[in-house]
């Protein structure tokens, strides 16, 4: 948790509620939303998430989560600006898709019913979005609230092999997630590449027009350089020229990539994966979703944390739904994955200046270690690279 916010209690304080969030107007809210149905207790969750998390107790004995944006004392990196939109749009957008395959499947075959896909059954449902601040000051969402606990939290009291079973829940959701492509044909963030919602949860025209990058390696660049900008801000110590310049150099490794996919970045963050948590349940645990949807990039989906190092399990469950492979120009895909691990790092080290907690100086130093290591691969390959040319020269 950052340490610039207050740590959340353990048991929900409900008279400090009443000074972070606006419960009458979030009543009035619900009331046009949910018609009929009241709003009970409300309980702020502990979470790692930047976003304020809020279960919402309903009258109807139905449970919903409400997504608070994160308070202006929290400094953000610029990636994180658009934390909700992007989250809120992204969930529209594998929901309708999902929803127009059932319909065309239907359309095809009357007769046969297709079984619930895996991200129908993992992506939350989204009751309402808003980044009106006349609202509520801050921008929100409210889903239904999923069932599961973090990975995190529960992966000490797995098996070898439902740690293998989660393992492989999450390949395949990765996999699936990367049979749908931008819809614009443009690489780069969500927030980047579809329109905004509205304040409906339904798609409309952006307020910018924006498009995204017609290339994934000006998308990948896109990404680079905001991170690199934010450790600018603040006077990170960073290699920042060799970086860039590893990226310039290897940016037509990156345009092998054509087809730009859909990939959640964080996917395989013990934090962020949520998974059933019954201990009275004897089945195999089981997928329930992300925490957060909000870093979702359409391009190439090994730059998805999950692929630095996948476990068995994962590739079973990537591999388990098609045999085909689905990973463009795979001779130098390593190299690509280097470029990304490079990305994640940097990523890591610039968090823990933004928002220092308990052990950011061991957690730095570790991700230091892995930056000044692919660092080093990186080096190899363009010495590599150049002894070929001179050969061929």
């Amino acid at each position: 948790m950052s340490a610039s916010r207050t740590a959340v209690p353990a048991r929900p304080h409900m008279t400090s509620l009443m000074y972070s969030l606006p419960v009458r107007r979030l009543k009035e809210i619900l009331s046009h939303v949910i018609p009929g149905v009241q709003l009970g207790p409300v309980e702020e969750l502990s979470s790692p998430q930047l976003p304020r998390l809020y279960k919402l107790h309903m009258s109807d004995d139905r449970n919903l989560l409400l997504s608070f944006a994160p308070s202006l004392a929290v400094r953000l990196l610029r990636q994180e600006a658009t934390l909700l939109s992007s989250e809120a749009t992204l969930v529209y957008f594998i929901t309708d898709s999902e929803r127009k395959n059932e319909t065309e499947t239907a359309s095809q075959n009357k007769i046969w019913s297709p079984e619930p896909t895996i991200l129908s059954q993992v992506v939350p449902k989204l009751i309402k979005h808003s980044a009106d601040l006349r609202e509520m000051a801050y921008p929100y969402s409210i889903f239904e609230l999923g069932t599961g606990e973090p990975l995190s939290t529960l992966s000490i009291h797995l098996s070898i092999s439902e740690r293998r079973g989660v393992d492989k829940q999450i390949g395949a959701m990765a996999r699936a997630l990367a049979t749908l492509t931008s819809p614009s044909g443009t690489f780069g963030t969500v927030s980047l590449v579809i329109p905004y919602l509205n304040n409906t949860g339904s798609a409309t025209a952006p307020r910018i027009q924006r498009g995204g990058s017609s290339t994934w390696s000006e998308a990948v660049n896109t990404l680079v350089e905001g991170i690199l900008r934010d450790g600018e801000d603040i006077s990170v110590l960073l290699p920042y020229e060799t970086i860039r310049a590893h990226y310039q150099r290897s940016s037509w490794r990156l345009d092998a990539v054509t087809l730009p996919r859909l990939a959640v970045l964080d996917i395989g963050s013990e934090t962020n994966i949520m998974v059933s948590g019954d201990t009275e349940d004897t089945s195999s645990p089981r997928l329930t979703g992300l925490r957060s949807w909000s870093l979702g990039v359409f391009g190439d989906p090994l730059i998805a944390d999950a692929f630095d190092n996948p476990s068995d399990g994962f590739l079973e469950g990537w591999n388990s739904t098609c045999s085909s492979s689905i990973i463009e120009d795979e001779e130098n895909a390593a190299i690509r994955l280097l470029l990304y691990r490079c990305y994640r790092a940097v990523v890591s080290i610039v968090t823990e200046h933004y928002r220092p907690q308990v052990n950011s100086s061991r957690r730095e130093l570790e991700e230091r270690r892995k930056l000044t290591s692919v660092l080093a691969e990186l080096e190899r390959v363009d010495a590599v690279v150049g002894d070929a040319l001179k050969m061929s020269g």
